[in-house]
């Protein structure tokens, strides 16, 4: 298992498995964001009936929105020809990796980009119609506290509320705030990019994200909640990241929110178009089904061959005759190959 170093933002997580043929994996600082919030949570309201399952059950739903927004972005990079390879999930969002040396368009790269914001959304549109067909009212404020619902809504109901709520806030900081490694900052980076170069785009991108974490640092004094400096930190970083990348010449191999950037603007050779995830698929099943078959003829030699020598020392009376019948099917075989040479 591959074991990322500490000095690369995955380095600080925790494998998942796989899913899609992409690797998952959760960083820490997931888990210490939610455990921070649901012992807040806890404290704060101490006394409120069942106020600790109901702080796990948000961050339960925060981290299946997370998920959700980042597989947004894998399928709408296989659909533009990337192949995503690993996917970060943090909690305003992921890191997604991919292989290097894939092309792609600016406009496939906004794509990409809009799919995590565009599937949050739709998250909320649908709990909204649900909400509004019940008789309530979303919560748009993105200062709503999920932990006390309104009064009077179902079960049912308040996890719709929560649902919404946690979406439209994901929605909101991915879509509005032009920061790494959130989408808007990468969208912009890919506007930029498109028009003056990726290094252009990245020194861009670099200088909003700046300027956001100077807004996140004096949020989080004036309103006195750590979170904006943890933002903060992780503008920081990944802006960080990105200009030791492209003065390295990596380019964005790395990626922000979705990793599916251009190439570095100082790769100059031509590059074969992009093979769609569909054919490299199919190649590496055609691949798995040649080894196998390598593998069975491996085996079938080793057992003629022994099969061959009990024969010169028995003869064909000490064969069974399931030994003579495995020997004809294994001549015929090679016949059969070898005639399929000739021709």
């Amino acid at each position: 298992m591959e074991n990322p170093a500490l000095d690369e933002p995955d380095g600080w997580s925790i494998s998942l498995g796989r899913l899609l043929g992409v690797r998952v994996r959760l960083h820490a600082l997931f888990l210490v964001v939610a455990l921070g919030l649901i012992l807040r949570a806890g404290f704060s309201n101490e006394g409120e009936p069942g106020i600790w399952i109901a702080a796990l059950a948000v961050q339960i739903l925060l981290l299946l929105s997370v998920f959700l927004h980042e597989i947004a972005h894998v399928v709408a990079a296989r659909l533009v020809g990337g192949f995503p390879e690993r996917m970060l999930l943090w909690p305003l969002g992921g890191l997604t990796r991919q292989e290097p040396g894939e092309e792609c368009t600016p406009g496939a790269r906004l794509l990409v980009t809009a799919a995590g914001p565009l599937a949050n959304l739709l998250v909320c549109l649908v709990c909204a119609l649900s909400l509004l067909a019940a008789g309530h009212r979303p919560p748009l404020d993105p200062f709503h506290d999920p932990l006390i619902p309104p009064i009077g809504l179902s079960p049912f109901a308040v996890f719709l509320d929560r649902l919404f709520w946690i979406n439209w806030v994901l929605f909101l900081f991915n879509a509005l705030i032009p920061a790494l490694p959130l989408d808007a900052g990468e969208a912009l980076l890919g506007l930029v990019a498109a028009r003056m170069g990726e290094r252009s785009g990245v020194l861009a991108a670099v200088k909003a994200s700046l300027c956001c974490l100077l807004g996140c640092a004096v949020a989080a004094v004036a309103l006195n909640d750590v979170l904006g400096l943890v933002l903060a930190i992780v503008i920081w970083t990944a802006a960080r990241q990105r200009m030791l990348r492209m003065e390295s010449g990596e380019g964005d191999f790395l990626g922000g929110v979705d990793g599916f950037g251009a190439s570095t603007s100082l790769e100059m050779a031509p590059q074969p178009p992009a093979r769609s995830w569909w054919t490299r698929y199919r190649e590496r099943v055609a691949a798995k089904r040649l080894e196998r078959e390598a593998e069975s003829r491996r085996l079938d030699e080793e057992r003629m061959d022994g099969l061959l020598e009990k024969l010169h020392r028995l003869g064909r009376d000490g064969l069974t005759a399931e030994e003579r019948r495995f020997m004809e099917l294994f001549a015929s075989r090679c016949r059969d190959r070898q005639s399929g040479t000739r021709g």
